[in-house]
């Protein structure tokens, strides 16, 4: 495919035609030898559309960062590397949105949970530590048994509560990927 190919006015036509029939814009892409950004251009001109001027960004990736990019794209079936960025950056407001306040409460109540009961479990260390060091017998009660059972199955709780909340985003943060970049799997790259 040449890059910057002009079409003529009976291409335009005939692309026109071929698209009202149904026709992917990918098919026609091909069969013209253009882009299917041209292909769309062409439409929205038909339509009185001018299509909005685009800005050019350049930035740095090392080799690991580009890998691991192409990776993700492969991945998902994705060879359009442009298009799957442009795709990205316009649904950055959804990709890139705070955390979600419930995750931040959950996360507050299990620090203060963690907090409390963790002075506790320090609490009854300093007392047998002050015992050992002073040569006293060692005062370990069933109170101290179960602070610290407590605090035990709490951790438990909360890992699990983490677990399934950071699932639960990341999922959310997959559906968002994947609407982003849906149809794009099936195109190859743009010239």
């Amino acid at each position: 495919m040449r890059h910057h190919r002009k079409l003529t006015d009976d291409e335009r036509r005939q692309i026109l035609e071929a698209r009202a029939g149904g026709t992917p814009a990918a098919v026609l892409a091909h069969r013209f030898g253009v882009s299917t950004r041209t292909i769309h251009n062409t439409l929205s001109r038909a339509k009185g559309v001018r299509p909005r001027p685009t800005t050019t960004i350049s930035t740095r990736l090392s080799a690991r960062q580009l890998a691991g990019f192409q990776a993700a794209l492969e991945r998902r079936g994705i060879a359009d590397q442009p298009a799957a960025l442009r795709r990205l950056l316009g649904a950055a407001d959804i990709l890139l949105r705070p955390a979600d306040p419930v995750v931040l409460d959950h996360l507050q109540a299990w620090g203060a949970q963690v907090a409390n009961e963790g002075a506790a479990v320090n609490d009854i260390a300093r007392k047998l530590n002050e015992a050992k060091l002073r040569g006293r017998p060692i005062p370990f009660t069933d109170y101290d048994m179960t602070t610290i059972r407590t605090f035990a199955g709490g951790l438990v709780e909360f890992a699990e509560g983490f677990r399934i909340l950071w699932q639960a985003q990341l999922a959310e943060t997959t559906r968002q990927v994947d609407k982003a970049l849906a149809g794009l799997a099936t195109m190859g790259p743009d010239p």
